[in-house]
């Protein structure tokens, strides 16, 4: 009563903020895991799961405003905002059966349900939420990716890399097993791509983008469409370089962290300092330049909203009618993204109002995972019977504890600053969203499509 007591406030502060900076789905989607996280029991896996999908959403985010083209044809950023209820289905299976997607009882987050499939929409090769920087997809893997069993070949030809996809949302039990386990025994190991063909798992494989007037990403299509477009790309870049600076010593104030906490346990620490001195001292200076950090990056986002501000001015002078299709399509990106965005602060904020009491209950959590009992009722039924989903739950385990062996540790040192990043990324996109809208008087655009 008392976990629920703390949370309803916190839920309830949340939705406002988030109705304040979207509306529709986004709310829905937030008002329904608040809702969800209120009638569940503590657990880490779910606080780590929550976070790491939390940082999926915001990668997928800034992937779609750099990387992932646009045209005057594209149709991702409609389908973003448009997944429906009845495409989750598919995914029902895959994900109750993996504990990083599988709400504890049976029930399936509708934000992790949503960013599982925008990856879908997206991505020949999604993204792997829990790979470590570095790590690859290589020749003829099988894996589990967010729930999914995947195999992946990769074919070279005179035209560069073909990849090759076995994707099943209703794998064997010994396919399952036989992913996992080499799963588990790379997934937490660092290393580099040791070819060009290799496919960084963090990052995945974007799907090509139709279309005639081509862009590689939303800035990119400003950048060259926008009157002012090379002094918004000066303003860019330069607050792109220093948010990438926040988050590399964000990581690396992570793993000081990380580092102490092994000396104290007696452990040894993975970083070159191996005293509990020497990282103190690391960390006072990494928190200083932070610090400085976050100020530059204040002052950069001025600079850049003062150029974002100035794009309604030139209403009339943009009259091609592929770049204005371009434009229109910007607008509904903007649109999805923000909505990604916004998943990405609800569950990180349920996962540190979560946070306190499933770290109390961690040892409790590992019994019972490593015990699970049949379930009559519920998702794992449609595995086919009840023993069928308690051995689909058991091959999974080692992933699980690996997980929760790997992360449970490191969830909150840099919680903060990755909220911080948040916000200045829906404020940046909502003041696109508003601008380009402007610029082409969307409403008129849309009703002459």
């Amino acid at each position: 009563m008392f976990q629920k007591k703390i949370m309803l406030p916190v839920t309830l502060l949340l939705l406002f903020i988030v109705t304040q900076l979207l509306s529709g789905c986004a709310v829905m989607r937030g008002a329904a895991e608040g809702g969800m996280a209120m009638m569940e029991e503590p657990s880490m896996e779910l606080v780590l799961d929550r976070l790491n999908t939390a940082a999926a959403a915001a990668d997928i985010a800034h992937t779609c405003f750099n990387e992932v083209a646009v045209s005057d044809e594209v149709t991702w950023p409609k389908d973003l905002d448009n997944i429906q209820k009845k495409d989750i289905k598919p995914l029902l299976n895959a994900l109750a059966a993996d504990g990083a997607y599988a709400a504890h009882g049976g029930i399936i987050s509708p934000i992790k349900a949503h960013i599982a499939l925008a990856q879908n929409v997206l991505y020949e090769i999604p993204p792997d939420l829990y790979a470590p920087a570095g790590s690859c997809y290589e020749n003829g893997e099988e894996t589990i990716i967010n729930g999914i069993y995947y195999k992946i070949n990769i074919e070279q030809t005179p035209d560069g890399p073909q990849i090759k996809i076995t994707k099943k949302d209703n794998p064997s039990l010994d396919e399952i097993k036989r992913a996992i386990d080499q799963y588990v025994k790379n997934i937490f190991k660092p290393g580099k791509c040791k070819n060009k063909a290799s496919i960084l798992k963090r990052k995945g494989k974007l799907k090509p983008q139709p279309g005639s007037n081509v862009y590689p990403g939303i800035m990119a299509a400003l950048y060259d469409i926008l009157p002012n477009g090379q002094e918004i790309k000066s303003a860019y870049e330069e607050y792109d370089a220093v948010n990438q600076k926040v988050m590399a010593l964000s990581d690396e104030i992570s793993m000081l962290n990380r580092d102490k906490r092994k000396i104290k346990s007696k452990k040894e620490p993975e970083g070159p300092y191996k005293t509990i001195a020497d990282i103190d001292e690391q960390l006072k200076i990494k928190k200083e330049e932070l610090k400085s950090l976050k100020e530059e990056l204040a002052e950069k986002k001025n600079i850049l909203t003062t150029e974002l501000d100035k794009i309604s001015e030139h209403k009339g002078e943009i009259t091609d009618p592929g770049q204005l299709k371009v434009l229109e399509n910007i607008v509904e990106a903007c649109k999805s993204i923000e909505g990604l965005l916004s998943d990405s602060v609800v569950l990180t904020t349920v996962a540190i109002a979560k946070l306190p009491t499933s770290i109390m209950g961690l040892m409790n959590e590992i019994q019972q995972l490593t015990n699970p009992k049949p379930q009559s009722s519920g998702l794992f039924s449609a595995f086919g019977n009840p023993a069928t989903g308690q051995a689909i739950q058991m091959a999974y385990l080692p992933l699980r504890l690996a997980r929760l062996r790997y992360n449970a540790g490191n969830v909150a040192d840099n919680i903060k600053t990755i909220m911080d990043v948040l916000k200045n990324d829906i404020s940046l996109l909502a003041t696109i969203h508003s601008e380009v809208s402007e610029l082409i008087d969307i409403e008129t655009a849309r009703e002459q499509s």
